[in-house]
């Protein structure tokens, strides 16, 4: 497995974000065997996200759109850029992160609201983030060069699946073992630690 790039390392160990309480223990008592495992104690040892105090990593627990939103914006940003003096789209942690995100239209101005920041991600949304943040903040080319092919594509409108397709092509976003992408499905901690790895071990980056 490729490591994740050390400048990576530097700009994510900072990021306040519970895909992390407070333990930075690589041994957790649960993901012994998991298909995760290696990753999540890459990323863990790194500094970039943690464990429960229960001695715990909960890798089928959701992720929140704050957590997810706030991880990869820091990710995607250019090198020795930062967000600390951006301003806020709302009084909440997560602002700053959710600011760049419009600007960017990595999200829909005003589709996140402080209603719904904290409910848990959908692979769907996961997937449209990771694509426009490739295309806005890093300023990639749109990426199509694998088609979507999984079971339940159908599920998906046409702009959707382009930016699927990107991320299939750019090797971040593998689908379930039945060739389903299970869009409306809620990410897990597993799930975003595996794919924030994958964007932040790109080539180059």
């Amino acid at each position: 497995m490729k490591k994740i790039s050390i400048k990576k390392i530097a700009i994510l160990a900072g990021v306040i974000m519970a895909l992390s309480a407070n333990v930075f223990a690589a041994n957790f008592a649960d993901i012994e065997g998991h298909w995760a495992e290696q990753t999540i104690v890459e990323l863990t040892e790194a500094g970039v996200i943690n464990g429960y105090p229960d001695g715990t990593y909960k890798p089928e627990g959701t992720v929140k759109r704050s957590e997810f939103l706030k991880l990869l914006i820091v990710a995607a940003l250019p090198e020795g850029l930062d967000i600390s003096d951006a301003p806020s789209s709302m009084d909440h942690w997560a602002g700053q992160p959710l600011f760049v995100a419009e600007t960017y239209r990595i999200v829909d101005p005003g589709s996140i609201t402080k209603e719904n920041i904290d409910e848990p991600i959908t692979r769907r949304e996961m997937a449209l983030m990771i694509a426009k943040a490739d295309l806005s903040l890093r300023r990639l080319s749109l990426n199509q060069e694998k088609s979507v092919t999984y079971n339940d594509y159908d599920e998906m409108n046409a702009q959707e699946l382009k930016y699927l397709s990107h991320t299939i092509s750019e090797g971040y976003i593998t689908g379930y073992p039945d060739n389903t992408f299970k869009p409306d499905r809620n990410m897990t901690r597993a799930e975003a630690a595996t794919i924030i790895h994958r964007f932040t071990s790109k080539e180059g980056m």
